[in-house]
């Protein structure tokens, strides 16, 4: 172990703590890899890290030849090396001068002058090693096996600790074999337990006399370097301010900073793992130590602490002066300049993490800047930019338009990439010229857009020239969604949307699966040259409605039926014919077994063909009349254009969503009903009135098409099942997955009685501050939480709620009052005004991340749980819950139980 230390020089050695005899590691040779270079400590083992870090760091070397022994027993005066090389005073030895040690006390050459300085600096003391030497006649003291417990007192005194023993002098460990510790030692090895600098072998045993191994040492004081300051040559430390793939830049403690390259080469860890990381394991603005390999790369890093040496400050940005190295910040009530290092201006990133230039941040933006804690006068390492401040236009087509959440996707012309875009609720529509709203636009449109501060401001597009072609239907093919037709005799072959609409006259829900081979269609194809439409000609659906069964003849598929006048029709049942009972398809078998004589069905039939089969369980439709006094009860339904039928009942069950009371005298003409008959078909059985509700989205389950409503101002749930029959819309009316009904999202749901859910509407809420009324044109302006204003259109007679009164006067908002606008279910614009609820801020409590306000009873609500969609300011400048001072004026608004807003 004469390897000479690569040790600079020792400052002090101060208290150690957190050490476990768990094994170490050192290594030989002049070049390191991030795979340890001794073939007998292969990649993973418990000490790798330690090895790597101590051989760079010359306080440790290997047996030669690759190997490093790891298993093996370490000599006393190998042990008292290391011990001097760990505190940096190699250096400081005399190596030339003569030591003479008494006869019995027996040292190597090579160890001696390490020796001799250990017993100056009192590390060592005569006494105690001589009197050892002496019990142990014949044998080398420096080629000895170090003992645990004699480890225990040379570390020890190695880290300063010598006053800590001399008070546990008389005081004994835990351990089972306390009793085998030599009484000498036993205050070392009390102090190092109590210090956490050593553990047993097992958790009762001590094992004093065991000799310590190669790599258990190495271990000890590798992680004994946290609490001793020594410059190692080579090696460096301070605050992590970026961390690249390529190299790490470092703020050191005399303010300067550096670029430090790193390799797949290089090892990292962490002070928390005796295993080493990965490059990604290191923590952002916590302190490092890194160490160089001889090829001049950093060859060990080691994330020393997980603090974080930055301070974060929020205003609005106010101007930068590059030549001075200064930012101004608009704190609100005041201005306030911050500096930066001109030579590594600070990072500057967006809200969608793009990196931006000092010159890109607009005026009067939300920023917040990192500001380092380690120079006298910290300066701004980072700088975050609270939105996007990408600019840039496009020319693409569009792939997905949702008006109501405002998210684009599109996919660029000319590169085919696809990228997915927020526009603004301010953002221009304008088609062919003319401003249009943002429902007119349409997957397959050919868009030019612009994007300022990352989002998108407008967006201009011509009508799509639509073209048709006509043909003879052939087959579909729904795993390619494709449609196949001939034109002539060439067949052709077309991919269809997603929500391609077929049209057959006299059928309101053609579907592809109504197609007959030979059809005459008219395909409309898209800007895409996909078919959006599909028209069949030629062929209408005509519907026969409440006729009875006379017989059917399965021999040749032939039904006979008969209506109330005993007119006859005979009809061909063929394969595609679809059966419906109450909107549950039944299969050929199922629905041929119920086509029994006095069976009431309607048909809907094209030409000799049958489209479908209902058999007469229920009826939809308006109420023309309920007759309530006639002997014989009678509802008479309008269930379509042409097509009245009236149903006798006596006592028939009643759902109507929301009330348990309902009774038949409730239903009255006009409301939109279902009629349930009984089995034989003569009785109403039930009667289910249509409802329509404004509700609360709980959760969504899309595996088992699920979706949980939460009542308005409780906490009462209820689940649904969504069928397939089930309109599901956004606030434009347009078809969307059940996916698209977040938790929160606001809807107008529609029942059937209390057993169905008929249709899901999403609806259009806006919340923000009134900066105008125009009563005039029946508009208020609002600006929104995001800094946006908006024009909110509501109509000749809205509802303004505020508490318990309602009014429909648009003259009694008043600007700077908070509201909230929707559509109610019954599409009328509602204006509810959102109070400020006045309070003098106590406390923010992160356990609870709620803002605490003082009060003056015991009942009186104190505690404001606020979260991420909180909208929290003073004026234009975003706050952090935890920006308030104590006595601090705030206002809190509160929109259905959650606080959504808290106002300096």
């Amino acid at each position: 172990m004469a390897k000479k230390p690569r040790i600079k020089q020792c400052v002090s050695a101060v208290a150690l703590t957190a050490l476990v005899w768990t094994g170490s590691i050192w290594t030989t040779g002049t070049a390191f890899a991030a795979t340890n270079p001794f073939n007998d400590v292969k990649t993973g083992h418990w000490a790798e890290k330690h090895v790597s870090k101590l051989f760079l760091q010359g306080i440790i070397s290997g047996k030669g030849e690759g190997k490093f022994d790891p298993s093996g027993n370490i000599r006393r005066e190998d042990a008292v090396i290391v011990a001097l090389r760990f505190l940096g005073l190699a250096d400081q030895i005399d190596k030339n001068g003569s030591i003479a040690f008494p006869s019995t006390f027996q040292v190597d050459d090579y160890a001696k002058p390490y020796v001799m300085e250990a017993f100056k600096r009192k590390i060592l003391l005569t006494n105690e090693e001589y009197d050892l030497a002496n019990s142990e006649k014949g044998k080398s003291w420096g080629q000895a096996n170090a003992s645990r417990e004699w480890v225990a007192r040379l570390l020890v005194r190695a880290i300063g600790k010598e006053a800590a023993a001399t008070e546990n002098s008389g005081k004994t460990t835990a351990f089972s074999d306390d009793g085998k510790i030599e009484s000498d030692l036993k205050p070392y090895v009390v102090t190092a337990v109590n210090e956490k600098l050593v553990s047993g072998v097992t958790t009762t045993t001590f094992e004093p006399k065991s000799p310590i191994n190669r790599a258990s040492l190495a271990t000890l004081f590798s992680k004994a370097e946290s609490k001793v300051n020594v410059a190692y040559n080579g090696q460096v430390s301070g605050v992590l301010l970026a961390i690249a793939a390529d190299k790490l830049t470092v703020l050191h403690e005399d303010g300067s900073l550096h670029d430090y390259p790193v390799s797949a080469n290089t090892m990292f860890a962490r002070f928390d793992s005796d295993k080493p990381g990965t490059l990604a394991s290191l923590k952002l603005y916590g302190k490092a130590t890194l160490i160089h390999g001889a090829d001049g790369n950093i060859s060990y890093v080691e994330q020393t602490d997980d603090n974080t040496y930055i301070k974060t400050v929020d205003g609005a940005f106010s101007k930068v002066n590059t030549t001075d190295g200064k930012i101004w910040l608009d704190l609100g009530d005041s201005i306030a300049s911050y500096d930066y290092d001109k030579s590594v201006a600070p990072v500057v990133t967006d809200a969608n993490g793009n990196t931006a230039a000092l010159k890109d941040i607009p005026v009067g933006t939300a920023i917040s800047l990192k500001v380092d804690t380690i120079r006298t006068t910290g300066k701004v390492v980072a700088i975050t930019i609270k939105q996007s401040v990408v600019n840039k236009t496009g020319h693409a087509v569009v792939t997905a338009w949702n008006p109501a959440s405002n998210a684009l996707t599109v996919s660029d012309v000319s590169t085919g990439a696809s990228e997915q875009l927020s526009v603004s609720p301010t953002a221009t529509f304008k088609q062919s010229g003319v401003f249009v709203t943002p429902d007119v636009l349409k997957v397959g449109y050919t868009v030019d857009y612009e994007v300022k501060a990352g989002v998108v401001t407008s967006l201009s597009f011509a009508k799509p020239a639509l073209t048709t072609v006509a043909g003879k239907f052939l087959a579909v093919d729904k795993s390619n969604k494709t449609i196949q037709y001939y034109v002539g005799s060439d067949l052709m072959v077309k991919l269809y949307t997603d929500n391609v609409k077929v049209k057959i006259d006299g059928m309101t829900d053609a579907t592809l699966d109504d197609l007959q081979k030979n059809d005459d269609l008219t395909l409309t194809l898209d800007g895409t040259d996909r078919v959006s439409q599909i028209v069949v000609n030629g062929r209408s659906v005509q519907y026969l409605t409440g006729v009875s069964v006379a017989g059917y003849l399965a021999a040749n598929k032939t039904l006979s039926l008969y209506d109330s006048a005993n007119k006859a029709y005979n009809f061909v049942l063929n394969d595609n014919v679809r059966y419906d009972m109450n909107g549950v398809r039944l299969d050929a078998a199922q629905a041929v077994a119920q086509l029994t004589a006095g069976k009431k069905v309607t048909l809907a039939y094209s030409g000799s063909n049958v489209i479908t089969v209902y058999f007469v369980a229920k009826y939809s439709g308006t109420v023309l009349e309920n007759n309530t006094t006639a002997t014989t009860k009678t509802l008479k339904v309008q269930v379509d254009p042409t097509n009245v039928v009236s149903v006798p009942y006596n006592f028939p069950f009643v759902e109507v969503y929301g009330s348990t009371t309902a009774t038949f005298a409730d239903v009255k003409a006009g409301d939109l009903v279902t009629v349930i008959l009984n089995a034989n078909q003569d009785q109403v059985q039930t009667i289910q009135v249509h409802k329509t509700a404004q509700l609360e989205v709980a959760s969504v389950d899309i595996a088992t098409s699920k979706i949980r409503f939460k009542k308005a101002g409780t906490t009462a749930t209820d689940d649904w099942t969504v069928t397939s029959s089930t309109a599901l819309q956004d606030a434009n009316g347009a078809t969307v997955p059940l996916s698209q009904f977040t938790a929160g999202t606001l809807v107008n749901a529609t029942f059937a009685g209390k057993t169905s859910i008929l249709k899901v509407k999403a609806v259009t809420t806006t919340y923000g501050r009134v900066v105008s009324v125009n009563t005039a044109n029946a508009s208020v302006d609002i600006s929104l939480p995001n800094g946006t204003t908006v024009t909110q259109n509501v109509g000749t007679s809205p509802v303004i709620v505020r508490g318990t009164a309602t009014s429909s006067a648009l003259s009694t908002l008043l600007p700077d009052e908070r509201v909230w606008v929707r559509q109610d279910e019954n599409d009328r614009t509602v204006i509810e005004v959102v109070p400020a609820l006045k309070k003098e801020f106590w406390q923010y409590s992160a356990a609870l991340n709620a803002i605490q306000v003082f009060h003056s009873t015991t009942t009186e609500e104190y505690t404001y749980p606020v979260d991420a969609q909180t909208f929290i300011h003073q004026g234009t400048t975003i706050l952090k819950p935890n920006q308030f001072a104590n006595g601090d004026s705030i206002s809190i608004y509160i929109l259905k139980g959650k606080v959504v807003e808290v106002s300096k």
